[in-house]
């Protein structure tokens, strides 16, 4: 089998990639109505569906369909790299149909069987009946595809279903599908004591190693990487040969499981393929860690689902952070008692039903901050009396205009504050000719209310905000300061989003953005717009992007 696009090998070698070998074989027995395959980004997985649509085609004729996650991918695999690996095969390459009109980059109707190639969607997959479905990264498949992809075989006795996949979320109707099958690991076995363990993350040891200034020496703790022996603490050193002969004494084990007859589930991680040196995946682990204790667990996540091929844990989601306020009181500043170096204060305030929250923060013109006064406010008038007290000018008032706009817009142009509003977009354009450049909130725009009163309306980019109130977050005093008697609903609030990977609805791209995992954020939101203030007013220009 030629595989023209690899970076291995032009050909298939079933010593390039030993973790196939099982998974290929369990397919070619016969004995198995469905296959369940866990994986890590680069470990083979495009591979093994080439492999196996290869012979299906030669050897095993069957109508097949193979499911990506969206229309638009499916042809682009297609075209890439499907066609020219079928195409390569002598066997498959003879069996191509002579009509031009049979050959499509969705679907070839070959002389002996059909294949298909389509999206995880319900048109693609109420329509035909299969031998074989191939379902590509569960993890991006939105609830009730895969019993719809899995009810193409129409109980053919003969049938194969096929998932593959990277770690997903614990609630993703993957984690059923996977644990109805009986359950192999791969593992190796050890050089030193010749047992067979299942290879596992805590077995990769390194020297915590740092800079004068204490910052990480990168450099050092990748020369320190290796793995242990979980018995007799053998160690393999991180080269290129020691991992590949540690792949090639490699096997499958089956662990407990509660499988179904006819089902086998198969997984292994990044730590299994060899060309992927284990100080690149410490290296990212560490980096992982040090966003975690700043709030942001997205780089864990990815770790955990994209290299150890692993479900993420719900208690995982939302991370424990240390907030330790400054050494002063909100009863300090309550009377709008001026902080040292002061170059402004705003007041940013999230609308609700009945009441209103509001946060108070004092700028220094070195982009640092001290937070004055937070909390829950019943009335518009009470509102105007903080305002009044902590002395925040009109100008420097913003309110959130996600909620209710028209009485946001009213209250705003009848006051003289400004309205905000968060965005998707990852950037606005400002400026014209060479100073036209990217920045992550708009010119400001004038807004009629239904009153008739105009206020000014700003637009802000909810993600790079929100990444920059986390590295905040992160560095705490005296960058971003607190009061000791901060309230328990901010510190809860400060906890109420994590970024995750979500699925745009419209181009099925997977992107990172925040997501609410506890019932409130209203301080949150607040503390957002009060970075945007900041930013407008060129307190935080780091935030902008320039073109």
């Amino acid at each position: 089998m030629v595989i023209p696009h690899s970076a291995r090998a032009t050909t298939f070698d079933r010593a390039v990639a030993p973790w196939l070998n099982d998974i290929v074989g369990a397919f070619a027995s016969g004995h198995f109505r469905q296959i369940a395959i866990r994986a890590p980004v680069g470990g083979g997985k495009t591979t093994l569906l080439e492999l196996l649509v290869t012979y299906v085609v030669a050897e095993a004729p069957g109508g097949m369909l193979l499911i990506g996650q969206s229309d638009d991918m499916a042809k682009d695999f297609a075209e890439t790299r499907l066609l020219p690996v079928l195409q390569g095969c002598k066997k498959t390459a003879v069996l191509f149909p002579k009509d031009r009109h049979q050959k499509r980059k969705t679907s070839i109707l070959f002389p002996h069987m059909p294949l298909f190639i389509a999206g995880a969607n319900l048109s693609s997959l109420q329509e035909k009946s299969m031998r074989y479905v191939w379902m590509d990264e569960l993890w991006r498949w939105r609830p009730g595809m895969i019993g719809e992809a899995q009810r193409r075989t129409h109980d053919r006795w003969n049938s194969v279903v096929i998932g593959v996949s990277q770690g997903w979320d614990e609630s993703h109707e993957a984690t059923a599908f996977f644990d109805t099958g009986e359950l192999r690991s791969w593992g190796v076995e050890c050089a030193g004591c010749g047992r067979w363990q299942r290879l596992a993350w805590s077995q990769i040891k390194w020297e915590d190693v740092t800079l004068e200034d204490g910052t990480p020496d990168w450099e050092g703790i990748s020369a320190s990487v290796r793995h242990e022996c979980a018995d007799c603490g053998h160690v393999t050193r991180d080269t290129a040969q020691e991992r590949r002969a540690m792949a090639g004494r490699g096997r499958y084990e089956r662990m407990p499981s509660n499988a179904l007859a006819g089902r086998v589930s198969f997984a292994y991680s990044a730590l299994a393929v060899y060309w992927i040196p284990w100080a690149t995946l410490v290296v990212e682990w560490l980096k992982a860690q040090m966003l975690k204790k700043a709030g942001d667990v997205s780089a864990l996540r990815q770790f955990v689902q994209k290299r150890l091929a692993e479900v993420w844990r719900e208690e995982n989601e939302v991370p424990v952070i240390e907030l330790t306020g400054s050494d002063y009181l909100k009863a300090d500043l309550i009377d709008g008692q001026r902080i040292e170096g002061e170059a402004r204060r705003f007041l940013t305030i999230d609308r609700q039903q009945d009441h209103f929250w509001a946060l108070c923060r004092a700028w220094r013109a070195d982009g640092t901050s001290r937070l004055v006064w937070e909390g829950k406010v019943l009335t518009l008038e009470s509102l105007r009396d903080i305002q009044t007290r902590l002395k925040v000018e009109d100008w420097c008032v913003f309110q959130d205009a996600g909620y209710d706009a028209g009485n946001v817009y009213d209250e705003c142009g009848q006051f003289g504050w400004n309205a905000m509003l968060g965005r998707g977009d990852d950037f606005f354009w400002v400026g014209t000719g060479r100073q036209r450049h990217q920045r992550a909130f708009s010119e400001p725009r004038p807004i009629r209310s239904p009153r008739g009163h105009v206020c000014k309306m700003i637009l802000f980019a909810n993600e790079p905000i929100k990444d920059q109130l986390v590295r905040l977050r992160g560095q705490g005093s005296p960058v971003w300061e607190h009061p000791r008697d901060i309230s328990r609903d901010w510190m809860a609030h400060m906890n109420s989003e994590i970024k995750r990977d979500t699925v745009d609805r419209v181009t099925k791209q997977v992107k990172q953005r925040y997501v609410l995992v506890k019932k409130h954020n209203h301080l949150w939101d607040c503390e957002v717009m009060q970075l945007v203030a900041a930013a407008y007013f060129r307190i935080l220009s780091q935030i902008d992007r320039q073109d």
